[in-house]
């Protein structure tokens, strides 16, 4: 897996960067941390050091401090030197190598937040992209929707957490029988993780769930019993759906299967998925 986390200065990234070296500890991802700073106007700088001359290094070293020590000293997966050199890499890329035995690339990207996100999950053929934001409003860097704006644009799952949210409760709202594995894995990474309890929510199409979603949810079931993970099932009419995800609490993490054969994919227009994120009170994951 190939995990990518956008930070900002905010406590929120900081939570959200804790976040990913839980998951990260389980999983051993390839990684990528990625800051976004202003265009550069710099006329002379090569003759600065690479901190006076981009700012936004010293938080994209913070951040990697606390992955590595969120890691712990014992998980020796990537690298711990701290003199790293900063290299220009295609696509207006700076680039700090701090890989070990796995991948970990700190990259600096200028411009808009959302465009820099979704093209650098792109180059690096992202699996997950985790963002942090704030309780109340999905505020993050200079926007005040991005959050929303990311996770409707990427092409991979999302994780947008809400700061200093442990979520006590999984809900994946499911319309279809395109289920993969590796969403089925990652979910059961956070519930694991959470010691959440999960709930697979059957979305009913004009009040009847249709046969292959009723299928799907028989064996994404057996695939966490299977694992000693209980679950409870309930249904709920697309019609209700957006109110029915809108009201999942700070306590849950409401998860959605986009898939592009989705209903729900027609269901949750661009700016629908944006403004469920931007305006949920939950922690939300988008699965692709």
């Amino acid at each position: 897996m190939k995990l990518l986390v956008a930070v900002d200065e905010n406590a929120y990234s900081r939570y959200a960067v804790h976040q990913a070296a839980r998951l990260a500890a389980n999983t051993w991802p390839d990684m990528v941390m990625l800051a976004i700073e202003k265009n550069r106007t710099y006329v002379d700088e090569d003759d600065l050091n690479p901190e006076e001359a981009h700012p936004k290094i010293r938080l994209l070293h913070r951040c990697r401090t606390d992955f590595l020590e969120a890691l712990g000293p014992d998980v020796d997966l990537y690298g711990r030197e701290e003199d790293l050199t900063l290299a220009h890499k295609p696509g207006k890329v700076l680039e700090e190598n701090a890989s070990g035995r796995k991948s970990f690339l700190l990259h600096l990207r200028h411009g808009d937040p959302v465009k820099a996100i979704t093209a650098e999950a792109r180059a690096e053929k992202s699996d997950l992209v985790i963002v942090g934001c704030g309780h109340h409003d999905a505020a993050w860097g200079r926007g005040s929707d991005v959050p929303g704006k990311v996770a409707d644009a990427v092409e991979c799952s999302v994780y947008i957490i809400r700061e200093n949210m442990t979520p006590s409760r999984v809900v994946c709202c499911l319309d279809h029988a395109h289920v993969s594995q590796e969403s089925l894995e990652l979910i059961n990474q956070w519930v694991t993780l959470y010691g959440a309890e999960l709930e697979v929510a059957g979305v009913l199409k004009h009040g009847d769930l249709r046969e292959n979603v009723e299928a799907k949810m028989t064996e994404v079931l057996d695939y966490y019993l299977d694992r000693g993970i209980q679950a409870r099932v309930r249904v709920v009419d697309e019609s209700s759906l957006e109110a029915f995800i809108e009201a999942g609490g700070e306590n849950d993490l409401m998860a959605l299967w986009l898939h592009h054969q989705s209903p729900l994919k027609r269901l949750f227009s661009t700016s629908k998925v944006a403004s469920l994120v931007n305006h949920a009170s939950s922690s939300m994951l988008i699965l692709r």
